[in-house]
């Protein structure tokens, strides 16, 4: 009986650990998404104010591809814009009109790809 209570009292702190563990990995994951996502932004952001700047529209229902090296030659995005954590990215913005102009980013990266990245 008291061997059951022990074996008992074990497993339970070995769930509780492993549950603690795994939501801490969740969190961790959850953070560097995040950074993956504040990224594209940044490139989305500099595409924009790229094509503000030089009036370098789409023509209607057609679309226009910026990449990254584009927006650091023009001096719209640094390199920093898109490096985590030593992981360094390549992107590009997909510009297109649908009424209005809007803009997607795409990155691909050591540890994460934007859904829909073509090479």
């Amino acid at each position: 009986m008291k061997k059951t209570k022990i074996l008992l009292v074990v497993w339970a702190i070995i769930v509780i650990v492993l549950v603690g563990l795994l939501t801490l990995m969740g969190f961790m994951l959850k953070n560097n998404k995040e950074e993956y996502l504040e990224m594209e932004e940044e490139l989305r952001e500099a595409a924009q104010k790229y094509v503000l700047d030089n009036g370098y529209y789409p023509e209607n229902g057609g679309e226009l591809k910026l990449s990254s090296e584009d927006l650091y030659e023009a001096a719209y995005l640094d390199h920093d814009d898109l490096e985590n954590n030593g992981d360094t990215c390549q992107g590009y913005v997909v510009i297109y009109t649908e009424n209005i102009v809007k803009y997607k980013a795409y990155i691909k990266c050591k540890n994460y790809t934007t859904n829909g990245y073509q090479e």
